[in-house]
């Protein structure tokens, strides 16, 4: 297993090792070696009392129950063409004018 490991030198000379994603798993050494050998055999033995496992979780999206409810709308394509030109419109309103001083 890779994990990715956040290196930090502290001011008074100590160097900290922190597992990515596991915000209790730190510790500390003289230097990276010493700091790292540290989080490694920390973590080994949390490991030997816990186990991770993947967790699937269910996210709701109820817009999916409306999706393509106009599919057979005859106007549904002049609704999209009327919002498609309304945009181009706000869009065209956003431009600078070009003749305008911008050093001002």
């Amino acid at each position: 297993m890779t994990m990715y490991v956040l290196i930090e030198h502290k001011p008074e000379g100590k160097v900290t090792a922190s597992l990515i994603g596991w915000p209790d798993m730190t510790a500390q050494g003289s230097t990276e070696a010493e700091a790292v050998s540290s989080l490694r055999r920390s973590f080994t033995a949390h490991l030997r009392e816990a186990k991770v496992i993947p967790l699937e979780l269910t996210v709701e999206r109820p817009w999916l129950q409306t999706a393509g409810m106009f599919n057979d709308d005859p106007f549904a394509d002049e609704f999209d063409a009327a919002i498609a030109e309304y945009r181009r419109e706000l869009d065209a309103d956003d431009v600078p004018d070009a003749t305008q001083d911008h050093g001002a």
